[in-house]
């Protein structure tokens, strides 16, 4: 399936990249467990910044709703 984007459009740049980093794996002949380890830890880090954010705005809630009215 081929998609048109408008040229330089966030999405085309999203799937540019992606198609480089691919190209890149196949480029030196990287195994699958390689390319499934690396997009799991992708995510894994994603999850761990945006609850540590989480946990930080949490905490800045918290700390306004103890303020007196």
């Amino acid at each position: 399936m081929i998609m048109d984007y408008k040229p330089y459009s966030m999405e085309w740049s999203r799937r540019r990249y992606l198609a480089e980093a691919v190209q890149k794996y196949f480029d030196t002949d990287a195994s699958v467990d390689v390319v499934l380890d690396d997009i799991v830890s992708v995510l894994e880090e994603n999850v761990q910044h945006h609850k540590s954010r989480a946990e930080r705005f949490q905490e800045v809630l918290n700390g306004l709703k103890s303020l007196p009215y």
